[in-house]
Protein backbone atom coordinates (compact mmCIF):
# COMPACT_ATOMS: atom_id res chain seq x y z
CA UNK A 1 0.00 0.00 0.00
CA UNK A 2 1.46 3.33 -1.06
CA UNK A 3 -0.43 5.62 1.15
CA UNK A 4 -1.62 6.18 4.67
CA UNK A 5 -5.37 6.56 4.41
CA UNK A 6 -6.97 9.40 6.28
CA UNK A 7 -10.34 11.03 5.72
CA UNK A 8 -12.11 13.91 7.35
CA UNK A 9 -15.13 16.05 6.72
CA UNK A 10 -15.05 19.74 7.49
CA UNK A 11 -17.90 20.17 9.93
CA UNK A 12 -19.66 23.51 10.13
CA UNK A 13 -21.26 24.21 13.50
CA UNK A 14 -21.71 27.91 12.83
CA UNK A 15 -25.01 27.40 10.99
CA UNK A 16 -28.29 26.94 12.80
CA UNK A 17 -29.20 23.98 10.58
CA UNK A 18 -25.85 22.30 11.41
CA UNK A 19 -24.69 21.91 7.84
CA UNK A 20 -21.84 19.57 7.04
CA UNK A 21 -19.40 20.64 4.37
CA UNK A 22 -16.71 18.85 2.42
CA UNK A 23 -13.58 20.34 0.88
CA UNK A 24 -13.19 17.62 -1.76
CA UNK A 25 -15.75 16.15 -4.15
CA UNK A 26 -16.04 13.50 -6.82
CA UNK A 27 -18.38 13.33 -9.80
CA UNK A 28 -19.71 9.87 -10.46
CA UNK A 29 -22.51 7.67 -11.69
CA UNK A 30 -24.07 5.70 -8.85
CA UNK A 31 -25.03 2.04 -9.13
CA UNK A 32 -28.59 2.99 -10.21
CA UNK A 33 -27.29 5.02 -13.17
CA UNK A 34 -27.76 8.52 -11.69
CA UNK A 35 -24.96 11.08 -12.14
CA UNK A 36 -24.07 12.82 -8.88
CA UNK A 37 -21.58 14.98 -7.02
CA UNK A 38 -20.51 13.78 -3.62
CA UNK A 39 -17.89 13.54 -0.93
CA UNK A 40 -16.21 10.15 -0.83
CA UNK A 41 -16.58 8.47 2.57
CA UNK A 42 -14.81 5.16 1.93
CA UNK A 43 -15.83 1.64 1.06
CA UNK A 44 -16.94 2.64 -2.44
CA UNK A 45 -19.58 5.06 -1.12
CA UNK A 46 -20.13 8.83 -1.31
CA UNK A 47 -22.31 11.31 0.54
CA UNK A 48 -24.31 13.31 -1.99
CA UNK A 49 -23.97 17.11 -2.08
CA UNK A 50 -27.15 19.14 -1.65
CA UNK A 51 -26.09 21.72 -4.26
CA UNK A 52 -23.60 21.56 -7.10
CA UNK A 53 -22.61 25.17 -6.41
CA UNK A 54 -19.92 25.58 -3.74
CA UNK A 55 -20.27 27.82 -0.71
CA UNK A 56 -18.59 31.25 -0.74
CA UNK A 57 -15.51 29.72 0.91
CA UNK A 58 -15.41 27.00 -1.82
CA UNK A 59 -16.68 24.03 0.12
CA UNK A 60 -19.68 21.84 -0.73
CA UNK A 61 -22.67 21.22 1.51
CA UNK A 62 -23.40 17.50 1.87
CA UNK A 63 -26.58 15.85 3.05
CA UNK A 64 -27.42 12.55 4.69
CA UNK A 65 -27.86 10.52 1.49
CA UNK A 66 -25.04 8.00 0.99
CA UNK A 67 -24.87 6.02 -2.27
CA UNK A 68 -22.62 3.44 -3.92
CA UNK A 69 -20.17 4.77 -6.52
CA UNK A 70 -20.58 2.99 -9.85
CA UNK A 71 -18.35 4.87 -12.32
CA UNK A 72 -15.91 7.64 -11.44
CA UNK A 73 -16.10 10.66 -13.79
CA UNK A 74 -14.01 13.77 -14.30
CA UNK A 75 -14.71 16.09 -11.32
CA UNK A 76 -15.88 18.87 -13.69
CA UNK A 77 -16.81 19.11 -17.36
CA UNK A 78 -14.42 21.80 -18.62
CA UNK A 79 -15.27 23.91 -21.69
CA UNK A 80 -11.70 23.18 -22.75
CA UNK A 81 -8.31 22.43 -21.26
CA UNK A 82 -5.32 24.77 -21.23
CA UNK A 83 -1.84 23.54 -20.48
CA UNK A 84 1.58 24.98 -19.68
CA UNK A 85 4.69 23.65 -21.37
CA UNK A 86 8.26 23.68 -20.03
CA UNK A 87 7.38 24.64 -16.46
CA UNK A 88 9.90 22.47 -14.54
CA UNK A 89 13.59 23.24 -14.93
CA UNK A 90 14.61 19.56 -14.83
CA UNK A 91 12.24 18.80 -17.72
CA UNK A 92 13.65 21.75 -19.67
CA UNK A 93 17.20 20.46 -19.18
CA UNK A 94 16.24 16.89 -20.09
CA UNK A 95 14.57 18.00 -23.33
CA UNK A 96 17.38 20.42 -24.29
CA UNK A 97 14.87 23.26 -24.32
CA UNK A 98 15.05 26.92 -23.34
CA UNK A 99 13.17 28.22 -20.32
CA UNK A 100 10.31 30.51 -21.41
CA UNK A 101 10.08 34.08 -20.14
CA UNK A 102 6.33 33.73 -19.60
CA UNK A 103 4.10 30.65 -19.24
CA UNK A 104 4.02 28.69 -22.52
CA UNK A 105 0.29 28.10 -23.07
CA UNK A 106 -1.30 25.60 -25.44
CA UNK A 107 -4.79 24.13 -25.89
CA UNK A 108 -6.15 20.63 -25.47
CA UNK A 109 -9.58 20.20 -27.05
CA UNK A 110 -12.64 19.30 -24.98
CA UNK A 111 -12.90 16.01 -26.89
CA UNK A 112 -9.61 14.93 -25.29
CA UNK A 113 -11.05 15.15 -21.74
CA UNK A 114 -11.28 11.66 -20.25
CA UNK A 115 -12.50 9.97 -17.07
CA UNK A 116 -10.40 8.21 -14.43
CA UNK A 117 -10.05 4.43 -14.85
CA UNK A 118 -11.18 4.58 -18.50
CA UNK A 119 -8.79 3.41 -21.24
CA UNK A 120 -6.56 5.93 -22.99
CA UNK A 121 -6.88 5.04 -26.67
CA UNK A 122 -3.73 5.48 -28.78
CA UNK A 123 -4.54 5.93 -32.50
CA UNK A 124 -2.45 4.29 -35.20
CA UNK A 125 -0.90 7.60 -36.26
CA UNK A 126 0.68 8.06 -32.80
CA UNK A 127 3.89 6.02 -32.93
CA UNK A 128 5.52 7.45 -29.79
CA UNK A 129 2.81 7.94 -27.14
CA UNK A 130 4.08 9.33 -23.84
CA UNK A 131 2.84 10.22 -20.36
CA UNK A 132 3.02 13.54 -18.47
CA UNK A 133 1.75 13.76 -14.89
CA UNK A 134 0.64 17.25 -13.88
CA UNK A 135 -1.15 19.35 -11.27
CA UNK A 136 -4.36 20.82 -12.66
CA UNK A 137 -6.23 23.89 -11.46
CA UNK A 138 -9.93 24.55 -12.03
CA UNK A 139 -11.35 28.04 -12.58
CA UNK A 140 -14.12 28.99 -10.15
CA UNK A 141 -15.73 31.61 -12.41
CA UNK A 142 -15.20 33.54 -15.63
CA UNK A 143 -12.00 35.56 -15.10
CA UNK A 144 -10.24 38.29 -17.06
CA UNK A 145 -7.30 40.61 -16.28
CA UNK A 146 -6.61 39.15 -12.84
CA UNK A 147 -3.59 40.23 -10.79
CA UNK A 148 -1.35 37.68 -9.10
CA UNK A 149 -2.58 38.98 -5.74
CA UNK A 150 -6.19 38.15 -6.66
CA UNK A 151 -5.48 35.00 -8.66
CA UNK A 152 -6.59 32.45 -6.06
CA UNK A 153 -10.07 34.01 -6.10
CA UNK A 154 -10.36 32.54 -9.60
CA UNK A 155 -9.32 29.06 -8.50
CA UNK A 156 -12.02 26.64 -7.36
CA UNK A 157 -9.62 23.83 -6.58
CA UNK A 158 -7.16 21.28 -7.91
CA UNK A 159 -7.19 17.99 -9.80
CA UNK A 160 -4.66 15.56 -11.23
CA UNK A 161 -4.02 15.84 -14.98
CA UNK A 162 -2.44 13.37 -17.40
CA UNK A 163 -1.22 15.23 -20.49
CA UNK A 164 -0.90 12.28 -22.88
CA UNK A 165 1.36 13.28 -25.78
CA UNK A 166 2.16 11.98 -29.28
CA UNK A 167 5.89 12.77 -29.41
CA UNK A 168 6.30 12.04 -33.11
CA UNK A 169 4.02 15.00 -33.87
CA UNK A 170 5.22 17.22 -31.02
CA UNK A 171 8.99 17.15 -31.51
CA UNK A 172 10.16 19.33 -34.38
CA UNK A 173 13.18 17.13 -35.16
CA UNK A 174 11.45 13.79 -34.67
CA UNK A 175 8.87 13.04 -37.36
CA UNK A 176 10.00 9.50 -38.21
CA UNK A 177 7.10 7.14 -38.79
CA UNK A 178 4.66 10.07 -38.60
CA UNK A 179 2.49 11.05 -41.57
CA UNK A 180 3.23 14.74 -40.95
CA UNK A 181 5.69 17.23 -39.52
CA UNK A 182 6.67 17.85 -35.90
CA UNK A 183 6.13 21.02 -33.88
CA UNK A 184 2.41 20.27 -33.43
CA UNK A 185 1.87 21.00 -29.74
CA UNK A 186 -1.92 21.20 -29.53
CA UNK A 187 -2.56 18.55 -32.17
CA UNK A 188 -0.11 16.10 -30.63
CA UNK A 189 -1.79 16.41 -27.24
CA UNK A 190 -5.46 16.61 -28.24
CA UNK A 191 -6.30 13.16 -29.55
CA UNK A 192 -9.48 11.68 -28.09
CA UNK A 193 -9.01 10.44 -24.49
CA UNK A 194 -5.62 12.21 -24.18
CA UNK A 195 -6.57 14.43 -21.21
CA UNK A 196 -7.61 12.26 -18.26
CA UNK A 197 -8.63 14.41 -15.27
CA UNK A 198 -9.43 13.32 -11.73
CA UNK A 199 -9.87 11.55 -9.47
CA UNK A 200 -11.49 14.34 -7.47
CA UNK A 201 -11.54 18.10 -6.99
CA UNK A 202 -9.93 19.43 -3.81
CA UNK A 203 -10.83 22.97 -2.78
CA UNK A 204 -8.39 25.86 -2.92
CA UNK A 205 -9.55 26.43 0.66
CA UNK A 206 -7.56 23.33 1.61
CA UNK A 207 -4.57 23.53 -0.73
CA UNK A 208 -4.06 27.29 -1.17
CA UNK A 209 -1.57 27.86 -3.99
CA UNK A 210 -0.84 24.11 -4.11
CA UNK A 211 2.89 24.43 -3.53
CA UNK A 212 4.94 21.66 -1.94
CA UNK A 213 2.78 18.75 -3.13
CA UNK A 214 4.50 15.51 -4.12
CA UNK A 215 3.86 14.57 -7.78
CA UNK A 216 4.62 11.05 -8.98
CA UNK A 217 3.91 9.07 -12.13
CA UNK A 218 4.13 5.30 -12.29
CA UNK A 219 3.85 3.02 -15.32
CA UNK A 220 2.95 -0.55 -14.35
CA UNK A 221 4.11 0.31 -10.83
CA UNK A 222 7.52 1.58 -11.99
CA UNK A 223 8.25 5.08 -10.64
CA UNK A 224 9.01 7.35 -13.62
CA UNK A 225 8.38 10.89 -12.35
CA UNK A 226 9.05 12.01 -8.78
CA UNK A 227 8.92 15.73 -8.05
CA UNK A 228 7.07 18.42 -6.13
CA UNK A 229 4.92 21.34 -7.17
CA UNK A 230 7.41 23.61 -5.39
CA UNK A 231 9.60 23.11 -8.47
CA UNK A 232 7.15 24.84 -10.81
CA UNK A 233 8.84 27.76 -12.58
CA UNK A 234 5.53 29.63 -12.88
CA UNK A 235 3.24 28.96 -9.93
CA UNK A 236 -0.54 28.92 -9.86
CA UNK A 237 -0.95 32.66 -9.27
CA UNK A 238 1.47 33.60 -12.05
CA UNK A 239 -0.26 31.24 -14.47
CA UNK A 240 -3.75 32.56 -13.70
CA UNK A 241 -2.65 36.19 -13.97
CA UNK A 242 -0.82 35.64 -17.26
CA UNK A 243 -3.47 33.66 -19.07
CA UNK A 244 -6.32 36.00 -18.06
CA UNK A 245 -4.49 39.02 -19.48
CA UNK A 246 -6.88 40.42 -22.07
CA UNK A 247 -8.64 37.05 -22.23
CA UNK A 248 -11.71 35.68 -20.47
CA UNK A 249 -11.08 32.21 -19.12
CA UNK A 250 -14.45 30.50 -18.56
CA UNK A 251 -15.65 28.87 -15.37
CA UNK A 252 -14.49 25.26 -14.90
CA UNK A 253 -11.66 25.58 -17.40
CA UNK A 254 -8.93 23.16 -16.35
CA UNK A 255 -5.30 24.25 -16.60
CA UNK A 256 -2.59 21.57 -16.55
CA UNK A 257 0.42 23.34 -15.02
CA UNK A 258 3.32 21.39 -16.54
CA UNK A 259 5.24 18.15 -16.07
CA UNK A 260 8.58 17.40 -14.38
CA UNK A 261 11.48 15.29 -15.64
CA UNK A 262 11.02 11.57 -16.15
CA UNK A 263 8.86 11.30 -19.27
CA UNK A 264 9.44 8.31 -21.52
CA UNK A 265 10.81 10.42 -24.36
CA UNK A 266 13.91 11.40 -22.34
CA UNK A 267 14.70 7.94 -20.98
CA UNK A 268 17.73 6.03 -22.30
CA UNK A 269 16.55 4.39 -24.44
CA UNK A 270 13.27 6.28 -24.98
CA UNK A 271 10.39 4.25 -23.57
CA UNK A 272 6.89 4.90 -24.84
CA UNK A 273 3.48 3.69 -23.71
CA UNK A 274 2.47 0.21 -24.85
CA UNK A 275 -0.70 -1.85 -25.07
CA UNK A 276 -1.71 -3.06 -21.64
CA UNK A 277 0.25 -0.46 -19.65
CA UNK A 278 -1.37 1.13 -16.60
CA UNK A 279 -0.43 4.72 -15.73
CA UNK A 280 -0.90 6.13 -12.22
CA UNK A 281 -0.43 9.86 -11.65
CA UNK A 282 -0.40 10.72 -7.95
CA UNK A 283 -0.51 14.15 -6.32
CA UNK A 284 -0.34 14.46 -2.56
CA UNK A 285 -3.69 15.30 -0.90
CA UNK A 286 -5.57 15.00 -4.21
CA UNK A 287 -5.35 11.34 -5.14
CA UNK A 288 -4.34 8.89 -7.84
CA UNK A 289 -5.45 9.23 -11.46
CA UNK A 290 -5.28 5.74 -12.98
CA UNK A 291 -5.85 4.78 -16.62
CA UNK A 292 -5.03 1.73 -18.75
CA UNK A 293 -3.51 2.07 -22.22
CA UNK A 294 -4.93 0.49 -25.36
CA UNK A 295 -4.08 0.93 -29.03
CA UNK A 296 -6.72 1.42 -31.70
CA UNK A 297 -6.32 -0.50 -34.95
CA UNK A 298 -8.52 0.38 -37.92
CA UNK A 299 -8.38 -3.30 -38.83
CA UNK A 300 -8.70 -5.00 -35.45
CA UNK A 301 -10.27 -2.39 -33.14
CA UNK A 302 -9.02 -1.94 -29.57
CA UNK A 303 -5.95 -4.08 -29.01
CA UNK A 304 -4.86 -3.56 -25.41
CA UNK A 305 -6.27 -3.29 -21.92
CA UNK A 306 -9.68 -1.66 -21.50
CA UNK A 307 -10.17 -2.44 -17.81
CA UNK A 308 -8.00 -1.87 -14.78
CA UNK A 309 -8.27 -3.19 -11.24
CA UNK A 310 -8.79 -0.57 -8.54
CA UNK A 311 -9.88 0.13 -5.00
CA UNK A 312 -11.46 3.56 -4.64
CA UNK A 313 -10.08 3.83 -1.12
CA UNK A 314 -6.55 3.62 -2.54
CA UNK A 315 -7.27 6.34 -5.10
CA UNK A 316 -9.29 8.82 -3.06
CA UNK A 317 -8.72 8.73 0.69
CA UNK A 318 -6.28 11.60 1.17
CA UNK A 319 -3.08 9.83 0.08
CA UNK A 320 0.06 11.15 1.75
CA UNK A 321 3.51 11.44 0.21
CA UNK A 322 5.20 8.18 -0.80
CA UNK A 323 8.79 7.06 -0.72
Amino acid sequence: MWWILVFAFAGSAAFEEERTTADAIIRFVDTTGVERLGAYVGGGRARVVTSEEPTPDKSWVVGDVVVEVGQLLTPVSPPYVLAIGLNYIDHIIATNSTAPLTPAVFFKGSHSVHHPLSPIVIPEISTKPDYEGELGLVFSRDCKDISEADALDCVLGYVVCHDVSARCYQNEDDADNCPGNGGQYSFSKSFDTHAPIGPRLVSVKTLGNATGLTLQTRVNGDLRQNSTTSSLIFGVQQIVSFMTSGTTIPKHTVVCTGTPDGVGDTMDPPTYLQDGDVVDVYIEHIGVLRNPITRLSTKHGLLGRTHVDFDLDDLLLFPSATA
